[in-house]
C-alpha cells in the first residue's frame, strides 16, 4: 500500500466529514489514529493497515485487503452507491453501523473468520437480497438488519443465543427465519412489521420473549411458541389478522414432572371443573382461538391474545387478567360477552367496576354484554401492560 501522512487538507482525517444531501459521517479525530493513512484517496487505514476506518461514500465496488482484522464503526456508512464489497478471510471484527444506509449493495457474504458485528450493521441497506452469516456470532445486534426491505430468507448461525431489539423489524419481504437449537432470548419488536412471513417455529431452548415481537406481521398465519415462556411482557402479535393456529412444544419428562407436582399440591381440595381447566402439560395453553397463561382457580389466568375471526366473543369467567392488546388482531369483533361480576379496570388494584379501557384500547368493539350465565365468576379483571 502507498502510505502517506493524514492531514485535514485531504478531506478524509477531519473530525466530522461532510458527505451527499448535507449528512455527516462520523471520523474520529486524527489523534485516535496516529498511524493512519490514506490509500488512493479512497479508504482510511490504521493500526498498520490491521483496521479500515472509512471509505469514502462515492465508492461502488470495494474489496477489503487481507490482512484487515477490523472494519471500524460507520467505515461504509451512506455508501449509497456500493454495489458489491468483497470482505477477507482475516477479518474477525466488523463496528456499529459498519454498512448502515448502503442502499444499493444486494448481497453480502461475511467470512467465517468474523465472530463480532455492530449494532445497525446493515440497518436501512432497502436492497439487501442476500446475507450469509458466520457461525462464530452468538448474537444479532440491536436493529441489524431493520429496514432491509427486500431481506427474504436469513439463516441463524449455530451458536447465535439472541435476536435483539428490532433486528428484523421492517424487513417487509421477509418470508422465513430458520432458527438453530441455541437460540435463548428474542428482544423487543424483533420481527415487527416483517409483513411477509407466514410461519415462526420457536425452538425450545427459547427462554425470553418480549413486547411487540410480531406487531404488523400481517401474513403470519403459524406461531409455534417454546413451553418455558413465562410470559410475553405485553403484546404479541398485534395486527396479524391472518393467525390460524398457535401451538406450544409439549414439557419434557423433567418438565411434566415438575408441573404435576405444582398440579397436585395446589389441587387438593379444589373443585375443579374439567371445562375450565387446561391439560396439566403447561402454563401456557390454548382455548379455541385465545391463548391463555395460568391455571384455572389455582392461579391468576391471564387472556394473552385472541385470533378470532368471529364479530362475538366471550371472556370465560375464569380470566383474571387481559392483556392490553389481546383483542388488537380481532378485526372483525364487535361485540364482548362478560360476566356480570367481573370488577373490570385499568389498574390492577382498583376494585370499582370500570370497562372504558375496552372501548379505548379495543376500539372495534361496540357492544359489552354481561351475561348471565358466567355470574358464577369471583375473580376480579384487571388489564395487563
Amino acid at each position: 500500500m502507498n502510505k502517506e501522512n493524514i492531514s485535514y487538507t485531504d478531506n478524509l482525517a477531519s473530525d466530522e466529514l461532510s458527505i451527499q444531501d448535507g449528512r455527516l459521517k462520523q471520523f474520529r479525530h486524527k489523534e485516535f489514529w496516529p498511524d493512519a493513512y490514506v490509500v488512493d484517496g479512497v479508504a482510511v487505514y490504521a493500526a498498520e493497515g490491521r483496521t479500515l476506518v472509512y471509505v469514502d461514500e462515492n465508492v461502488e465496488e470495494f474489496d477489503v485487503p487481507e490482512g484487515v482484522v477490523n472494519i471500524y464503526h460507520y467505515c461504509f456508512a451512506f455508501c449509497e452507491k456500493l454495489k458489491r464489497i468483497g470482505l477477507p478471510s482475516s477479518l474477525k471484527r466488523i463496528g456499529r453501523r459498519g454498512f448502515f444506509g448502503c442502499v444499493s449493495l444486494k448481497e453480502i457474504v461475511i467470512p467465517e473468520s468474523v465472530y463480532i458485528v455492530g449494532e445497525e450493521m446493515l440497518m436501512n441497506c432497502a436492497s439487501l437480497e442476500h446475507i450469509t452469516l458466520p457461525s462464530l456470532i452468538t448474537e444479532i445486534p440491536v436493529r441489524m438488519f431493520c429496514n432491509c426491505r427486500s431481506l427474504q430468507y436469513c439463516v441463524l448461525p449455530e451458536h447465535v443465543q439472541s435476536i435483539d431489539e428490532e433486528a428484523f423489524r421492517r424487513c417487509y419481504s421477509m418470508e422465513c427465519i430458520e432458527t438453530n437449537k441455541r437460540l435463548e432470548a428474542i428482544g423487543e419488536r424483533a420481527f415487527e412489521d416483517c409483513r411477509s412471513l407466514k410461519e415462526f417455529i420457536m425452538p425450545e431452548s427459547v427462554k425470553q420473549i418480549n413486547l411487540g415481537m410480531f406487531n404488523g406481521c400481517h401474513s403470519l398465519e403459524h406461531l409455534h411458541l417454546s413451553s418455558h415462556i413465562n410470559d410475553f411482557g405485553g403484546s404479541l402479535c398485534r395486527d396479524c389478522w391472518n393467525i390460524k393456529q398457535i401451538s406450544m412444544t409439549p414439557l419434557n419428562e423433567e418438565g411434566r414432572t415438575r408441573f404435576k407436582n405444582y398440579w397436585e399440591e395446589f389441587s387438593k381440595g379444589m373443585d375443579m371443573k374439567i371445562s375450565e381447566n387446561p391439560s396439566p402439560e403447561s402454563l401456557f395453553w390454548t382455548m379455541d382461538d385465545t391463548l391463555y397463561f395460568g391455571i384455572p382457580r389455582l392461579t391468576n389466568v391471564c387472556l394473552v391474545f385472541c385470533f378470532s375471526k368471529e364479530k362475538e366473543f366471550t371472556i370465560p369467567g375464569f380470566v383474571t387478567n387481559v392483556k392490553r392488546e389481546a383483542f388488537t388482531s380481532c378485526k372483525n369483533l364487535r361485540t364482548l360477552r362478560l360476566s356480570p361480576f367481573i370488577m373490570a379496570s385499568d389498574k390492577p388494584h382498583d376494585s370499582y367496576v370500570t370497562y372504558g379501557f375496552i372501548f379505548d384500547y379495543w376500539p372495534q368493539v361496540e357492544n359489552i354484554i354481561f351475561d348471565e350465565t358466567l355470574k358464577n365468576t369471583k375473580y376480579p379483571l384487571t388489564l395487563l401492560g
